[in-house]
This record gives C-alpha cells, structure tokens and sequence, in this order.
C-alpha cells in the first residue's frame, strides 16, 4: 500500500488491539479458490500415483500443466473483477491434500482501502448479494475444468 501512497487505516493502532480486541478496518480479503479433490488432483498429478501421507517422498511427480491453465483461468478473472494492481498475492497450492489458490485482494477505490465499496456494500444482503455473485462467477471459469459449484451454505446448513 505505501508503494501506491495508500495510507494504512489501521496505522497507529497497537496490533494486540487489532488482533485481540477486533478494532481496526479491514484492509485485505484472502480469497481460497478450488474445488472438489478429486478433480483438483487430477488438474495437478494427472494419473501419476501421489502419496499424501505427511512427509512422503513425491520427488518422482511432475506438476500438470492443467492446473497452471485452471490458475491463469482463475488469476485473470480476478484481475478483470478487482483490478490487476489490487492483487497482493497470488499463490497455487500443492503441498496439501487439495491443490487449491489464494489469492489475497487489496479492496483498493479512488486510491483508498474501502471494503465497504468493494465487498460489503450497504447492509448484509448487499454482501451476501455479492459473495455469491462471487461464486457463480467462479463457478463459470471451473466449469472448463471439470469442477461443479457446489450448494448454497444456506440451504444445506454445512460448516466450511
């Protein structure tokens, strides 16, 4: 942010108030792209036998080329829904047991953090209008890939 002379809303406030007292604004979303195990695998080992037991040795697999096409997928939508220069990070992983992204967005308008603006809205239906735009959208790019959205929170009462 102060590369962009953006200034940090939540300078000056002692972190262990930040943290432990839930003062502060927010200033980044960290966003977790992926979908279903098995089909993510197959996006990053192909048919190549992987063992996900912590510490094996999995030095002899190679990483598809198809989860780096589903990532560029990904990446580019973010960038056309937030703005390449608002993306802070943008990391693949394969070191779990389901390859997924994070991509961590700066909810950045007019030169200023604002995650009201960019994410919230005016009241909680704004945002729950918004999130699952967000995932209908992302369920369009995955659909190439082989990945389903998966069901409404809401309707089948699930914990993530």
């Amino acid at each position: 942010m102060k590369s962009k002379g953006i200034k940090d809303p939540n300078a000056g406030i002692p972190a262990g108030e930040l943290k432990n007292k839930g003062v502060g604004y927010r200033t980044v979303a960290n966003i977790i792209l992926g979908g279903s195990r098995e089909q993510m695998r197959l996006l990053a080992y192909g048919d190549q036998q992987v063992n996900f037991e912590r510490g094996a040795d999995n030095s002899g697999i190679t990483r598809q080329k198809t989860i780096e096409d589903w990532a560029v997928d990904v990446y580019n939508f973010m960038a056309r829904k937030y703005g390449e220069d608002n993306i802070a990070a943008f990391v693949v992983h394969l070191d779990e047991k389901n390859p997924h992204v994070h991509c961590t967005i700066l909810p950045i308008v007019d030169n200023k953090i604002s995650w009201k603006k960019v994410f919230a809205g005016d009241d909680i239906n704004e945002y729950r209008r918004r999130t699952t735009q967000l995932h209908n959208e992302i369920a369009e790019i995955n659909n190439k890939w082989g990945l389903e959205r998966g069901e409404d929170i809401r309707v089948t009462g699930a914990r993530h």
